[in-house]
């Protein structure tokens, strides 16, 4: 298992390139994808996903490039509408990467289709969890971005208390 994280501190953004078994996935792409396909290329990988935690505002994701030079998926959580060609996921809908699994879980609050994404290992065991902009070290993203919407509420707050405990 490999996981990298790519910063961008003029942006204070993270991607993160993560690699299993020959595949790996990308998770919040920067506009320029070079980076990715070299990664991937230099190891024998094969991007087979891109991860969207949510729609971004403050910064071009580079996901329809990524997948249009890779051949890969493009994920996003329920509730997103994309105008390109991606797979909207189901809340714990999962997906394989080599010998890792990846876990959606719907966690609206920054943005309505907002989704956190759970890293299990080889061994089962739950890893790290990619939360783009929902979560942060004590403390919690911005959720005025969602615009006054109703949700639910509950399922919110239970998906992301699960992983503060």
């Amino acid at each position: 298992m490999k996981i990298e994280q790519i910063y961008t501190g003029c942006l204070a953004e993270a991607a993160y390139y993560i690699e299993s078994n020959g595949e790996a996935a990308i998770i919040d792409p920067l506009r320029e994808v070079g980076t990715y396909l070299k990664k991937a290329e230099k190891a024998g990988a094969t991007i087979k996903y891109i991860f969207e935690t949510h729609f971004h505002a403050d910064f071009v994701s580079g996901h329809v490039d990524l997948a249009e030079k890779s051949g890969a998926k493009i994920i996003y959580g329920p509730t997103a509408k994309t105008e390109f060609e991606s797979h909207i996921a189901k809340d714990r809908e999962q997906f394989k990467i080599g010998n890792l699994t990846i876990t959606a879980l719907h966690t609206p609050g920054h943005t309505l289709e907002s989704t956190t994404y759970l890293l299990t290992d080889e061994n089962g065991k739950d890893h790290c969890i990619f939360s783009g902009d929902t979560l942060f070290i004590g403390d919690v993203g911005r959720p005025d971005l969602a615009q006054k919407r109703k949700f639910n509420h509950g399922r919110f707050s239970r998906n992301a208390l699960r992983f503060l405990e």
